[in-house]
C-alpha cells in the first residue's frame, strides 16, 4: 500500500497544480472585468460539482452512459 499512497500523493500534487493554472491566470484576463472573471472561474468548479452529481446519481439506463457524460 506505500507504493499506493506516494502515486495518489504524486497525483493529487498534479491536479492541484494544474488546478492552480486556471486561478494564475485570473489576474492577466481583463483588468475591467477582473471580479467577473474570477467569479466566472470560481464558479465553474461548482457547476462541474452539480454536473457530475446529475451524472453519477441520477437514474439512468445504461451503467456506463455516466463515465461517457463525465468524460
Amino acid at each position: 500500500w506505500y507504493v499506493a499512497l506516494i502515486v495518489l500523493v504524486m497525483f493529487s500534487t498534479c491536479v492541484q497544480m494544474a488546478e492552480g493554472t486556471s486561478y494564475g491566470i485570473v489576474p492577466f484576463m481583463n483588468k475591467k472585468q477582473l471580479a467577473v472573471v474570477s467569479a466566472l472561474v470560481g464558479a465553474g468548479g461548482n457547476l462541474g460539482a452539480v454536473i457530475a452529481g446529475f451524472a453519477f446519481y441520477n437514474p439512468i439506463d445504461h451503467p456506463l452512459t455516466p463515465f461517457k457524460v463525465h468524460a
